[in-house]
């Protein structure tokens, strides 16, 4: 499961929307919540290459973990499974829908 805070989603969407060769200056990352930096350091979305045309970028796991966040499906194998126990169908007196045998 990928868990991103208010402040990680935006900038994760940063990196990811400069593209895989856009390198962040120190400078630039200064001016940034530096929360979301440090969990995308210790998570490896992306890393830190020093020099004079180097800086921040985002590795390819952090490209990964925006795919994963994006396009995790949802959908259940068996929808005619109950709902989750932490609904209460009985309090909406709710009854199981008869199934025709085809």
């Amino acid at each position: 499961m990928i868990l991103m805070s208010n402040r990680l989603y935006p900038m994760l969407e940063t990196f990811v929307t400069l593209g895989g060769s856009y390198y962040m200056s120190v400078e630039t990352a200064k001016r940034y919540d530096q929360r979301p930096f440090r969990s995308m350091l210790i998570r490896g979305w992306i890393a830190f290459r020093p020099g004079p045309r180097g800086g921040f970028y985002l590795t390819r796991e952090g490209r990964q973990a925006w795919q994963d966040y994006h396009h995790t499906e949802i959908w259940r194998k068996n929808p005619r499974l109950p709902l989750t126990r932490y609904f209460d169908a009985d309090a909406y007196q709710l009854r199981p829908a008869l199934v025709k045998a085809g």
